[in-house]
């Protein structure tokens, strides 16, 4: 036993040692005790980023810990285990079309497996009594984009895939079938085309790409191209087969009247319930094919509208809503329905059927037309919003967002008019604006009072750049009211103008200035159309004046996929009905006759 008072020593020495070593800690910021408090933080600790999400359990004030761990501490930190990838098979058949999309949709992510029995999950275009429908693709029948009457029947489908072109005498009175001897697919897809049509006759020829296949054709108009929904690209028309076209939405399509289409089945073979239940939930996050439609957007654009004058007098006589009597209800079955109103809404406004009135206004109550077309955005380009006044273009503005209106290409100012116009729907994010070059003066906005928005290619281009390089929308569309003509061809600078917004991204780009159909063009594979005609107006002095063309673009995933040409002709001073398939052929050959293919 150690004396008493060596015992004092040890006790004080070792008391001493903890004192020295508890300030050290102190001083290096790792104190236990430091960490659990609520309150206390070294200066070396900084705040938390006010703009750093936390987590849902962190509290407001709780502290940020700076400890650092050595590289043998990091590797021994217990992590969570993680789940091994989901082994899959896929055939060659069903692998072209499903690879990126299980890819795109595996939480887990996927482990692609050499054969079938190496695998839990097998994907294929083969049925069995423990398959389930995993996956349909929808194709589209197509051909170049200026086809008159773009429809087919689906046993002429079938028989010119079996090598038997159809006699006219046997085909639909519009069908295209007697012109078409030869069908051209992608290769890739041929399998699966197949399980839809059967065996291929030698007129079937299989290309590797898409170009390939739109320039087959574009330059063969006896060529029919089946091609998967979402690769369709705008310079091809899409056939009706027995009234039922993909590229509209619910209002007119129904895919169980569809038969243009083939099924791939799922088969699994998971090693543990847990297995079994990530597939299920796999499966059940794919997309049920490759034609989603709540991913599908179309939208119905339309020429010039002035309800004044005549057609006024009309709708004192008729109604309000008596222009879009006929027309309305397809124009309202879009999912966005654009209009081109050129005339203000003015209180008091009286109709003036003198001929040669061109001070124009529209009774507020005149709006009835356009809810009876369904109308959800209004370009305001017209040249005739001020023909009663700033003030009374200001209200007229006022009765637009009354109305819940959105509109563009014009507003209370110059900042207002040039603004675009962004509308989202299903995913599909687009843009409109909108200018006037046609003036006059008076009908531009300025600084500080209303109008349209004056056309300047520099200013209009720098915001379509603008737009695309902030990834502000997926579709950008313009249109113009340009200098006015009563020729099926555009003016000079028309063109010129036209394609060079094409040029800066525009991915669309309409004339709405045109009182007659004008020619189309496709430059660098974008749509521009130079004009559309007369909508609701009173123009029955000439053929060209009482034809319009109302226009159908398809979008889907942010793409413009496909565009449709309806045609009108004007009836009683302010009323389009559709036109015979006579009067459709009339004016589609002289537009596509002065387009620029």
């Amino acid at each position: 036993m150690l004396p008493d008072r060596n015992l004092h020593k040890i006790i004080l020495f070792i008391a001493l040692g903890l004192i020295i070593f508890g300030a050290i800690l102190i001083f290096q910021g790792l104190s236990p005790w430091r960490a659990h408090s609520s309150t206390a933080r070294s200066p070396e600790t900084p705040a938390f980023p006010a703009d750093v999400p936390r987590l849902p359990h962190e509290a407001a004030n709780a502290p940020m810990l700076n400890v650092e761990m050595t590289p043998t501490e990091a590797q021994t930190m217990p992590t969570a285990p993680q789940a091994p990838p989901i082994s899959i098979w896929l055939d060659t058949v069903a692998a072209p079309a499903l690879r990126n999309v299980v890819e795109s949709f595996s939480a887990d992510g996927v482990q692609f497996a050499a054969a079938p029995e190496d695998a839990a999950l097998r994907l294929s275009a083969e049925t069995g009594p423990d398959a389930r429908r995993a996956y349909t693709l929808t194709f589209a029948a197509a051909t170049r984009f200026d086809t008159i009457h773009p429809v087919i029947a689906w046993r002429e489908v079938q028989s010119l895939w079996n090598g038997e072109p159809i006699a006219a005498a046997n085909a639909n009175s519009l069908s295209i079938a007697p012109q078409l001897t030869r069908i051209v697919v992608l290769t890739e897809t041929l399998p699966l085309l197949t399980q839809a049509l059967g065996t291929p006759g030698q007129n079937v020829f299989g290309v590797s790409d898409m170009a390939t296949l739109v320039e087959a054709a574009w330059q063969d108009r006896s060529t029919l191209a089946i091609v998967p929904f979402e690769q369709l690209e705008p310079r091809l028309v899409v056939l009706a087969i027995d009234g039922q076209n993909p590229v509209e939405n619910s209002a007119h399509f129904d895919p169980a009247r569809y038969p243009l289409v083939a099924h791939l089945y799922a088969q699994m073979h998971p090693r543990s319930e847990e297995e079994a239940k990530r597939i299920a939930q796999m499966l059940q996050a794919l997309p049920q094919g490759n034609r989603d439609p709540e991913r599908l957007t179309v939208l119905t654009m339309t020429g010039v509208t002035a309800m004044c004058r005549l057609t006024a007098a009309q709708m004192e006589r008729f109604g309000p809503a008596w222009p879009a009597e006929v027309v309305g209800p397809e124009l309202a079955s879009a999912d966005i329905t654009h209009i081109s109103n050129e005339v203000p809404f003015v209180e008091g406004c009286e109709p003036n059927t003198d001929p040669n009135n061109f001070n124009f206004c529209s009774k507020p109550e005149y709006v009835e037309t356009l809810f009876a077309s369904g109308v959800d955005i209004v370009g305001m380009t017209g040249n005739h919003q001020n023909d009663f006044g700033r003030q009374k273009a200001v209200a007229s503005l006022d009765m637009y967002e009354t109305w819940g209106l959105p509109y563009y290409g014009g507003g209370r100012n110059l900042a207002e008019a040039l603004k675009p116009l962004y509308v989202e729907h299903n995913g599909n994010r687009l843009a409109f604006l909108g200018a006037n070059s046609y003036g006059p003066p008076m009908a531009w906005a300025t600084d500080a009072l209303p109008g349209a928005a004056p056309f300047d290619l520099n200013i209009l281009s720098a915001t379509i750049r603008s737009i695309k390089e902030k990834n502000l929308a997926d579709i950008v569309l313009v249109e113009l009211q340009y200098q006015e003509s009563y020729d099926v061809q555009p003016l000079g600078d028309q063109r010129l103008d036209f394609n060079a917004l094409v040029r800066a991204g525009a991915d669309i780009v309409t004339g709405v200035q045109s009182h007659v159909p004008q020619a189309i063009e496709f430059t660098d594979g974008k749509l521009v159309l130079y004009g559309l005609g007369n909508l609701y107006f009173d123009q029955m002095w000439a053929q060209a004046t009482r034809e319009g063309m109302v226009v159908k673009h398809t979008f889907y995933k942010g793409r413009h996929l496909s565009t449709q040409i309806l045609t009108t002709m004007l009836y009683d001073y302010g009323q389009p009905h559709w036109t015979t398939p006579e009067e459709r052929a009339g004016i589609l050959r002289r537009v596509f006759d002065a387009s620029y293919w």
